[in-house]
């Protein structure tokens, strides 16, 4: 697989199908990501690898907290910026509208959005949940580290034929991830990553965002 097929198939999947994935192949899609680029050879990347039992256990701890209005302090870092300016907000919504209408989730559906939203914690049913976090320490220049680092785990997975989906929604319930993983205080919970074997012909896969022209981001410099 070229890298450009590799990156025009990848898309975040939100149906996957139960069968396993091979340690072998996970070990080999982490081994290769960990050349990663990153400042002075620094490495920041801390990831923790849930499968089986040890997957489900750390999914029914977030849906119970919950179920229980265990929110914590929650995420670490603003997901989002504090403010949208206009473009952004349109890019935002528009995908947000995409994706609950393939759902058939009508707008104003807060049952439905949240039913859709609990999937998050349980890794849309993928075999492999990873957690992606950084030390506290760690400066700006480490998360745009940890950022190349996660677009490699994706791309090399669409190599083995696998898909993927990034979910900073776990970074709202870091306070049970560090639970169940046994995270250190010293670490901030990034991202979780969905991997596994999804249909991209299943109706919630089959979104497929639009991008911006080139023109809108990119200033040329010839003389």
């Amino acid at each position: 697989m070229r890298v450009s097929e590799a990156i025009n198939s990848r898309r975040s999947m939100r149906v996957f199908k139960p069968d396993p994935v091979a340690k072998a192949d996970i070990e080999w899609i982490i081994e290769n990501a960990n050349r990663s680029a990153s400042n002075g050879n620094l490495q920041p990347w801390k990831l923790y690898v849930t499968m089986g039992a040890a997957r489900k256990r750390l999914s029914a701890a977030i849906l119970k907290a919950m179920d229980e209005g265990d929110n914590g302090p929650g995420a670490e870092y603003n997901v989002y910026p504090q403010e949208f300016t206009p473009v952004y907000d349109a890019r935002r919504k528009l995908v947000g509208k995409q994706l609950y209408t393939l759902l058939g989730v009508p707008r104003g559906d807060a049952a439905g959005m949240l039913k859709q939203f609990r999937k998050n914690y349980e890794f849309f049913d993928a075999p492999v949940g990873m957690i992606l976090c950084v030390e506290k320490r760690m400066g700006n220049g480490q998360w745009i580290d940890c950022g190349i680092f996660l677009d490699q785990l994706m791309l090399l997975a669409r190599e083995k034929g696998l898909h993927t989906c990034p979910q900073a929604a776990f970074s709202r319930y870091q306070h049970v991830v560090r639970r169940e993983l046994g995270i250190p205080d010293d670490q901030i919970v990034i991202c979780g990553l969905a991997l596994g074997h999804a249909d991209p012909d299943v109706v919630p896969n089959s979104l497929i965002t639009e991008r911006a022209p080139i023109g809108d981001f990119t200033t040329w410099f010839a003389e």
